[in-house]
């Protein structure tokens, strides 16, 4: 028998790929559904009126809130720093040596925006403040008796200077300006006119404690030049210790007759016409615009409650009661 003649062999062909009625491509992802901006419209207005009550009660509750609220007026100044000037003579003409002693006798610059701002946000300073002008009943007038001049029987423990030291942080605000070598000091007050009087006392405090201060230091310092002088024999020495003398003295004698201490007043404290807080309008606004997004929220949440309960899946829903600890109906 004639043996059949061998077929070739012919690659396997592979099957044919299932039709894709969605019309995807094989082998890529399918697409996901995009966000429908109909449903999301139909869903708040399914709940508008909830998202109208949430919104006209939230700007009514701040309308109200608002116009309990105090007025507070604002008070500012500005202050800049000065330098005692050093003339030809004197330490100058010593020089290293002399611009050395200088430095530590303390000739050089007579204040700071630093050394301001620590002397205002002192408690020694702000009590010396508060009982040079009286400022307790001030400060706490609701527990002050105008009539008796005492604090109210009622009130167990009256103020103290601790307390009137913490509201003062509040009401006494320091902005330095470094660029500029200027500080803004502002006072915060409910009456404009304490508001501006509250501040003059701050700036007059201020330069009287700085005055004090370097009197003071120059004092004690003309003692010990006077202490040393006595004890030296070198007539060089004694020459520049009766310079340093002359310098405490010059020192003593500016701090004495100006104004305002190691600072220029730029702009003096003013009697505030409009009120500085608190904003009405914005915080009505901002109440109707917060409470805008938070009643759209709680649409869409209740709306996907909703669904969830009804018809998309019952099982996340039990799970979602057994892990708040809701007991299913």
């Amino acid at each position: 028998m004639e043996k059949e003649p061998k077929k070739p062999k012919t690659e396997e062909t592979a099957p044919a790929c299932p039709p894709n009625p969605q019309g995807y491509a094989p082998g890529m992802p399918p697409e996901e559904d995009e966000i429908n901006l109909l449903d999301l419209l139909i869903v708040l207005l399914k709940h508008k009126k909830m998202i109208f009550s949430v919104v006209f009660l939230a700007g009514a509750l701040a309308v109200a809130y608002s116009l309990t609220m105090t007025n507070i007026f604002r008070s500012e100044c500005t202050i800049a720093p000065t330098s005692q000037e050093k003339g030809p003579g004197g330490l100058a003409a010593l020089g290293g040596f002399g611009a050395m002693i200088a430095t530590e006798a303390g000739l050089t610059a007579a204040g700071s925006l630093e050394q301001f701002e620590v002397v205002l946000k002192s408690r020694e300073f702000t009590n010396t403040i508060v009982q040079r002008h009286n400022l307790l009943p001030v400060l706490f007038e609701k527990a002050w008796d105008k009539e008796k001049k005492a604090w109210k029987a009622e009130v167990k423990k009256p103020p103290t200077l601790q307390d009137a030291y913490l509201a003062m942080q509040g009401v006494v605000k320091t902005t330095p300006d470094k660029k500029q070598n200027i500080m803004k000091l502002s006072v915060e007050y409910k009456d404009p006119r304490l508001a501006q009087a509250i501040l003059n006392y701050y700036v007059e405090g201020l330069s009287e404690f700085l005055r004090r201060q370097t009197l003071d230091d120059a004092a004690a310092q003309e003692k010990q030049l006077y202490q040393q002088l006595s004890q030296t024999s070198d007539p060089l020495l004694k020459n520049k210790l009766y310079e340093l003398i002359a310098r405490q003295i010059e020192k003593e004698t500016l701090a004495k007759v100006q104004k305002h201490y190691s600072f220029n007043v730029i702009d003096p404290a003013f009697v505030p016409e409009k009120k500085f807080k608190p904003k009405r309008a914005q915080i009505c606004v901002l109440s109707v615009v917060v409470a805008f997004f938070i009643a759209v929220f709680l649409a869409f949440f209740l709306e996907y409650m909703h669904n969830l309960k009804r018809r998309e899946d019952p099982e996340r829903l039990a799970n979602l009661r057994n892990a708040l600890r809701l007991k299913g109906r």
